[in-house]
């Protein structure tokens, strides 16, 4: 009734139409762009089609090599979950099934799904448990939203707009000022940050859904916070993949602020979720999202390795003394050398 074929561009229209009504912004063959030119990662795609040759599912696969070395495939890096993209659960348990021999085809040590509000039964695929999503519900009301907050962190973000401390402007003319704060935070938490050309492709690329959102000093006209956002329509949800902030502003709540202004921007936008991203279950940034009054979900990733043992990507503690000696190691070193490291981390 179905079978498995290789993206092609002939497939993008009927593709992107698909994805976009049934799937997220993540799975259009624009965010395919994005991460094969931005990382050189080797593109497996594939479309569940039915005996028209209709799309009825799609396969968002990429390879590339893990910090071991080794082939892996990933749907998709950079992306918190993309759920199988089908219009049947004929559809997509066949899509499950064509993961496993694609995994064979093309010799890759493991494939790994990342998936919220779907799941598997079949046999072979191991689940990891530790992170959850966090999903904030937009009405038109603000303050209806704002209601849905811990009463501290409703006066954290009274306290920053009644001080007058930031300003916030939706312009890509800031994007090297926020790329220096991503870079520095990314740093300070441990972690590599890719090239800026990384974040350009994006309003390049998916011009109508990706939006810049950078908080300014009052006082200095500085950037000292910002988020990349994107939209979603198909799933009236905006998405905060990406952003960062100077922790000496902390004190004046800059992420209360931030998060606010993205709230804004999302009910303006005629959303209905703001997804505030993954967190590792029981942390700091947890308890963050929660106070907001989002709801955590739980997101499954599968990984399968045609074996009885788990595997998959290394997990925070066995990278520790990596982010701990990135933490100290020189900026002019982990600057340049985080370019080249992002292709082989598959985040």
């Amino acid at each position: 009734m179905y079978s498995c074929i290789a993206y092609t561009e002939a497939l993008r229209d009927e593709w992107d139409q698909f994805a976009q009504t049934r799937g997220t912004v993540f799975h259009t063959s624009a965010f395919r762009q994005i991460l094969i030119g931005s990382f050189g990662y080797q593109c497996l795609y594939h479309a569940i089609v039915n005996r028209d040759n209709r799309i009825c599912g799609i396969i968002p696969l990429v390879a590339g090599r893990s910090l071991a070395m080794k082939k892996v495939g990933v749907s998709i890096p950079f992306v918190n979950y993309t759920d199988i993209c089908a219009d049947s659960e004929e559809a997509r348990a066949f899509a499950m099934g064509a993961m496993k021999e694609l995994k064979e085809r093309y010799k890759l040590s493991y494939v790994e799904l990342r998936l919220k509000d779907q799941d598997t039964e079949q046999s072979g695929w191991h689940r990891s448990l530790q992170h959850h999503t966090f999903i904030l519900p937009l009405t038109e009301d603000e303050e209806s939203v704002l209601s849905l907050s811990s009463r501290s962190n409703r006066n954290h973000v009274r306290k920053a707009y009644k001080n007058n401390w930031f300003t916030v402007a939706f312009d890509i003319g800031y994007l090297d000022s926020f790329y220096k704060v991503y870079v520095k935070r990314m740093k300070q938490l441990g972690s590599p940050a890719p090239d800026i050309s990384f974040f350009r492709r994006f309003f390049e690329l998916l011009p109508d859904h990706a939006f810049l959102l950078s908080v300014l000093d009052q006082q200095t006209g500085e950037v000292v916070g910002g988020m990349l956002l994107l939209t979603s329509p198909g799933n009236s949800t905006l998405y905060y993949p990406y952003g960062a902030n100077l922790i000496e502003y902390n004190s004046k709540y800059l992420n209360n602020f931030m998060y606010w202004e993205a709230v804004r921007f999302g009910i303006r936008s005629g959303l209905k979720y703001l997804d505030l991203g993954r967190s590792q279950t029981g942390s700091g940034t947890y308890k963050y999202k929660e106070q907001w009054g989002a709801k955590p979900e739980q997101l499954k990733y599968l990984v399968y390795n045609g074996s009885s043992q788990s595997a998959g990507a290394p997990d925070k503690q066995s990278l520790h003394l990596f982010v701990e000696l990135w933490k100290v190691m020189p900026s002019f070193i982990t600057d340049s050398a985080g370019k080249r490291l992002m292709k082989y981390i598959l985040p």
